[in-house]
């Protein structure tokens, strides 16, 4: 099983079916079993060191925590009042591994996001196998999608993103599988309308929308016929609803019981808020997308070139068949399409363009299949070197930086105090910790490790021999993401920005801990209120209401004024005064929260 097999000797592209693979022969259990190995390491490595502090994984935590003690299953609740504003699924799955394991700690809710992350890349496989016939594309995707910066993160926490990525991905596999298979298109249809329905019970219809839009444009360009295609398509629309409607019906007539209120209008308000609703916070540049250059890192040399790719000459021997060239503009289509589609909401966050990940890792692994059918003796384009230089020069460079890094490291001895603004050897400081994790001789030897692989890299690609370089640049992402995902969880933690210092000192200092721990068995108060923004279903009142049965409480808020000073009349007459941030993102924040800080300190300490 040789990576540098040549794809012209095995007879030109491959024919026949996905079972009967003509240039690569292996099993589809061992590429999946290579799969979970590679990426498990990963998304395991302190999976439940310290404590949660991703804000919208905190806002999923809570409810899980309150479904599997409070048993809270058909309306899951946030802070007691239901959290209708969600859909229930990424809640149910932790709170029912919860129930398996009679445990709630971090470590036990964040693994189905773990097995989300590896049926996303089990699912990316698959699609690369079926639109090119090929099993090493879609084994190379999959690697490629497994280490991606962002992606690793979001597969480590237990938020809403990586459930809806994990079923669109497979819905999409399974549309994949009703065109390739049409003897059997019905099943596979049916496992699609799943894979899409509970994709919805994820985070909604509008995550499936980002994919499934420019892959029914790629369908009209290229697979009208046969009309089996569209029947399938039709029949997962009907089982998708079969999926998620029950839900919808069951949860809208309890909270209307309960409430007296729709829970259609909350949905439809939360829709309207997503789509159309402007705010300072949502003011980010329509080029905010661009950033999937680097949220893909390392990978991101590769992703330029998949960019491109459809649109190149053909230097390949053979070229890629006619199916493979669909396949790649269907690639492109999803990612590219699909981030214009999220530019058009003025919410823009990162996570939002998890579901386009696995296309890119599909033409990342497009590019890197291009040059392992290269001929020795075919000229390289400048390009194409520019690509192959800028691949090695990463691992090098990321070498370079360590060892230049640790020295500087172990110069910032001044512990910062929290003021307006922070020198840049306080900043660097907040980084020891993780420093300490491998020590200077560990992540010496790490960063000499970058450095021989960048070199190898250089000598492999400009020497043609692409499977060798493709295997060395895979086991540095690996490599990067390990260590840079064990010492952030295990040392540093979210100590690494500044910015959560005051905020972790303000929250130990409360008896009532206003920070979620799964570990610990302090009921979560709901401290971050912003505004009602958070639960629009409760009045002001019933806010209000709610502070006053559980003081002290530290608000952080970007209320209003007269509504921060209602706030802070109710949870005033504490034994530790309750404090309202009414500005939390002005140029005051951190000396008016180190205040905070202190006075909190000196009246519990009278």
């Amino acid at each position: 099983m040789s990576m540098t097999t040549s794809y012209a000797s095995q007879g030109g592209a491959p024919s026949g079916r996905l079972n009967e693979p003509a240039d690569w022969h292996i099993g589809h259990g061992w590429a999946l079993a290579i799969i979970t190995a590679f990426a498990l390491p990963l998304y395991l490595i302190c999976l439940g060191t310290g404590q949660a502090r991703d804000m919208m994984e905190l806002f999923n935590l809570v409810p899980v925590r309150e479904c599997f003690r409070d048993h809270h299953w058909l309306l899951p609740t946030l802070n007691g009042f239901p959290r209708m504003q969600k859909p229930p699924l990424p809640v149910w799955i932790p709170a029912a591994v919860a129930e398996l394991f009679h445990s709630d700690n971090l470590w036990v809710v964040r693994l189905p996001s773990v097995v989300m992350g590896l049926l996303t890349c089990w699912a990316t496989y698959g699609i690369g196998c079926f639109t090119t016939r090929d099993r090493r594309l879609g084994l190379l995707a999959a690697l490629v999608l497994a280490s991606m910066v962002v992606f690793v993160r979001q597969a480590r926490l237990a938020s809403y993103d990586i459930y809806s990525t994990a079923f669109i991905t497979v819905g999409l596999w399974a549309i994949m599988g009703m065109i390739e298979q049409a003897q059997r298109w019905w099943a596979w249809a049916a496992l699609a309308g799943v894979g899409f329905g509970l994709a919805v019970l994820s985070k909604g219809p509008v995550p499936p929308a980002y994919v499934l839009v420019p892959f029914v444009i790629w369908m009209l360009w290229f697979r009208r016929r046969p009309a089996s295609n569209w029947w399938g398509l039709l029949v997962a629309a009907v089982v998708s609803v079969a999926v998620f409607l029950p839900w919808l019906v069951a949860a809208n007539a309890r909270y209307e019981s309960q409430y007296h209120a729709s829970g259609w209008a909350v949905w439809t308000s939360q829709f309207v808020k997503y789509v159309a609703r402007p705010g300072r916070q949502y003011t980010d540049t329509r080029w905010y997308y661009f950033g999937m250059l680097a949220w893909v890192f390392p990978w991101t040399p590769a992703l330029i070139g998949g960019l491109a790719l459809p649109f190149l000459p053909v230097r390949s021997d053979p070229p890629p068949s006619r199916q493979e060239s669909q396949a790649r503009w269907m690639f492109w289509l999803v990612l590219i399409l699909g981030l214009a589609l999220l530019t058009l909401p003025h919410q823009k966050k990162q996570r939002y363009a998890l579901q386009q990940f696995p296309f890119a890792a599909l033409l990342v692994a497009a590019v890197w299949k291009e040059f392992l059918r290269l001929r020795r003796s075919a000229p390289m384009e400048a390009a194409a070197k520019i690509l192959l230089a800028s691949q090695a020069i990463i691992m090098m460079g990321l070498g370079i930086g360590l060892l230049g890094f640790i020295p500087v490291v172990l110069a910032s001895h001044a512990k910062p105090v929290y003021e307006d603004h922070y020198t840049l050897m306080q900043r660097i400081y907040f980084l020891r910790p993780a420093l300490n994790v491998l020590g200077v001789a560990g992540w010496g030897a790490a960063a000499v490790g970058f450095i021989v692989l960048g070199v190898r890299l250089w000598k492999d690609q400009f020497s043609r021999r692409f499977g060798n370089s493709f295997i060395w640049y895979v086991a540095g992402a690996w490599l990067l993401m390990l260590t840079t995902t064990w010492a952030y969880r295990a040392g540093a933690g979210y100590q690494v920005s500044p910015y959560r210092g005051p905020v972790r000192q303000l929250m130990q200092l409360t008896h009532q801990a206003p920070v979620y721990t799964l570990q610990g068995d302090t009921p979560w108060l709901g401290t971050l209120y912003y505004a009602g923004k958070i639960m629009p279903s409760l009045s002001r009142a019933q806010l209000e209401a709610k502070i006053k049965q559980h003081p002290p409480v530290y608000v952080l808020t970007r209320a209003a004024a007269p509504f921060a000073l209602r706030l802070q009349k109710a949870c005033a007459q504490t034994h530790a005064e309750a404090q309202i941030i009414d500005r939390i993102f002005d140029g005051h924040y951190h000396q008016t929260l180190y205040r905070i800080t202190q006075s909190a300190a000196a009246s519990q300490t009278q």
